[in-house]
């Protein structure tokens, strides 16, 4: 099992791969906390598996105290960052705790976000329980919650001090929640490892399955095209960064028109990386037959390709607010070739029209 670095100089942190929670404790006295903690998650999560790891952590010396939010990426508000805070505050501890954001990308979220305002900004450390978040949302400290008109449109950058992917409870995840992770591993293979891609393709039902050597390899090969990117560009500054969002101008703008719960993040971002992909072709940037593989993979993965049955005009309404844009115009992440891409603000407003129209039949 590897353990990967993201090189940020005083910001640096390890992201450990790994198939329990038994050395957990170890890297956790390696950073020198202070071994009073919060662990923030979901209540059936705790119920499954929390007993575990809290059981580890408190053989180790840790005082913990555990909040439980509501299962839904509505979570991921004001409303609940507030009463997270309170709750921290009522503690009266004069040495804030350390945070633990035990769950998925909305608990990653909403508790990095806590950690970066709450006392101007406390230590907090990633236990990611869901592929999509071991691979994705748990690394590079970009840290948000959603408003109504668009999501992660307020947030902060506030690194962990270390992110641990147990691959351990990833077979027990529903398969829903599979597909959706396998669609952010999909890009990151598409825009950076032709390498990963191809394994995907040759290994789709394990994969899916989330046997262990193929989880391994997904979480392992996605950490650490995600760790290098972020420690080239970690506050997103050089263009470098914005690569990683391959699929999600689109798919941003379906989650929000879907009130975020019409398709998980996976399902937007499969739909957001086949309409940038047919933009591609479009353009001229793109051979089809390389999209043509995306889309074969992302059907077989059981992923959806288009959008059915959304209101057009709620979708041109969050695209207007993405926050990627610049200077009023939209900039998306177009595909080159499998395992290389290209962020571009210069697309023709007429193509685009017509080819985000043509998903959304």
């Amino acid at each position: 099992m590897k353990t990967i670095r993201v090189a940020l100089g005083e910001r640096s942190y390890p992201i450990a791969v790994r198939s329990s929670y038994r050395q957990l404790p170890q890297l956790l006295d390696s950073l020198r906390l202070p071994r009073h903690g919060c662990v923030v998650s979901h209540e059936r999560l705790l119920r499954r598996h929390g007993r575990g790891l809290l059981a580890v952590l408190r053989r180790a010396g840790w005082r913990l105290d555990v909040v439980t939010v509501p299962e839904t990426e509505a979570s991921k508000s004001w409303a609940m960052a507030r009463q997270l805070i309170s709750r921290l505050a009522a503690t009266g501890a004069m040495r804030p705790p350390v945070l633990f954001a035990f769950g998925g990308g909305v608990v990653g979220d909403l508790t990095g976000f806590v950690a970066a305002i709450y006392r101007r900004g406390v230590p907090y450390v990633q236990l990611p329980t869901t592929l999509l978040a071991q691979v994705d949302s748990a690394i590079g400290g970009k840290a948000a919650i959603d408003l109504p008109q668009a999501k992660n449109f307020v947030g902060a950058f506030h690194q962990p001090r270390l992110v641990y992917s147990n691959i351990g409870l990833l077979r027990t995840l529903p398969l829903r929640q599979r597909r959706s992770g396998l669609g952010e591993v999909i890009k990151y293979g598409a825009m950076a490892d032709p390498a990963l891609f191809a394994f995907l393709e040759q290994h789709l039902a394990a994969c899916l399955a989330m046997e262990p050597r193929a989880a391994r390899v997904m979480v392992e090969r996605s950490s650490a095209i995600k760790a290098r990117i972020v420690s080239q560009d970690e506050r997103d500054a050089r263009g470098i960064r914005a690569q990683l969002n391959f699929g999600h101008t689109l798919g941003h703008a379906l989650e929000a028109a879907g009130r975020y719960r019409r398709w998980t993040h996976g399902e937007a971002i499969a739909i957001g990386m086949c309409a940038a992909a047919q933009l591609s072709v479009e353009l001229g940037r793109c051979p089809r037959g390389q999209m043509q593989r995306l889309v074969a993979l992302l059907q077989a993965a059981g992923l959806p390709t288009r959008a059915r049955g959304v209101s057009r005009a709620a979708v041109r309404r969050a695209l207007a607010y993405d926050k990627k844009n610049l200077r009023g115009r939209p900039r998306w992440v177009l595909l080159r070739r499998l395992g290389r891409v290209v962020v571009s603000e210069a697309i023709p407003p007429t193509t685009l029209q017509r080819v985000v129209s043509a998903y959304l039949s």
